[in-house]
């Protein structure tokens, strides 16, 4: 038994339009992108090799952008540059010592990583570092995120009597999902912040 839907049919009527969307929502906000592209894909919107390929080359262009963005742009914009200086710098260090497990770490931060792209471009990170970090994290975080939205479609079975609708079903998806990556976001603020006082 497939979920109905309100208003998803419409937007998923036309595949190149749908990928066209997903993959520019991947760009400019990741998490609940990656999250609703693979919930879509479980409930048979999409194609699961077609969105694998979309999602990571969407959101690799994506970060390489936000990367350039601090290493070339950010100086003409300085009410940005202060901001991402409020919410990158606790991971500076982390940046310096060890970019890709920083890159890693923040792709489950929801929004802190794009600030952490901006910062890394600011402190001049190697590019091919950056590229090689970059090649280690998308797949951890595309199975992790990606998987998590996937299943979570799966695992209404049992509920789909009650939630009818693919977009109650997502939206109870994300809450969880996103219920989570706060809960870890605030224990890597206070892991930093300990880290700080110690040294």
């Amino acid at each position: 038994m497939k979920l109905h839907s309100l208003f998803l049919f419409y937007l998923t009527a036309s595949r190149p339009l749908g990928y066209t969307l997903i993959g520019l929502a991947l760009i400019f906000e990741g998490d609940g992108a990656l999250f609703t592209s693979a919930f879509l894909t479980a409930g048979g919107f999409f194609d699961i090799g077609d969105m694998i390929i979309l999602v990571f080359f969407s959101v690799f262009f994506g970060d390489l952008m936000w990367y350039f963005i601090g290493r070339k742009y950010i100086s003409r914009f300085p009410k940005i540059a202060r901001a991402v200086d409020k919410f990158a710098r606790p991971f500076d260090r982390r940046i310096s010592d060890n970019p890709i497990r920083t890159l890693i770490i923040t792709k489950f931060l929801y929004g802190a990583h794009h600030s952490v792209l901006i910062r890394m471009g600011m402190n001049k990170i190697d590019l091919k570092k950056f590229i090689k970090g970059e090649f280690i994290a998308l797949p951890i975080w595309i199975f992790i995120v990606g998987g998590m939205g996937y299943f979570s479609e799966k695992t209404l079975l049992p509920a789909r009597h009650y939630l009818k609708f693919a977009e109650i079903s997502l939206l109870f998806g994300l809450l969880g999902f996103f219920g989570l990556e706060y809960f870890l976001h605030r224990l890597s603020l206070r892991e930093s912040q300990k880290n700080d006082v110690i040294s």
